[in-house]
């Protein structure tokens, strides 16, 4: 899927770690939640500054803070930016295909 490809190079850029080519999604939220769990524990301030440029709803995140473990903050968290990213793909596709003529 052309669609997972873009997401896990966009994904690997921007939370600096490497992707193996032919992840499924559940493979990049796996990974995606290491990094998270990692940043955490190492990093609290570098992973809010990912989290704004990847511009994830900051009442969202504030609701991911509120409860859980570590483990299930960072699994969250992965959810989020993979539905995030996603949604960028999406309307990126939406006005390339526009420009091309493709929707009326």
């Amino acid at each position: 899927m052309e669609n997972t490809k873009e997401l896990s190079e966009t994904i690997s850029s921007r939370f600096e770690m490497t992707v193996a080519e032919g992840y499924t999604l559940d493979d990049l939220k796996r990974v995606l939640c290491i990094r998270i769990l990692e940043l955490l524990d190492k990093n609290l301030e570098r992973l809010l500054s990912m989290l704004y440029r990847v511009d994830l709803n900051q009442k969202k995140l504030d609701e991911i803070f509120q409860d859980g473990s570590k483990d299930e903050i960072a699994l969250k968290i992965a959810e989020a930016v993979i539905e995030r990213q996603l949604q960028k793909i999406k309307t990126r596709q939406y006005y390339k295909n526009q420009e091309s003529g493709l929707i009326e």
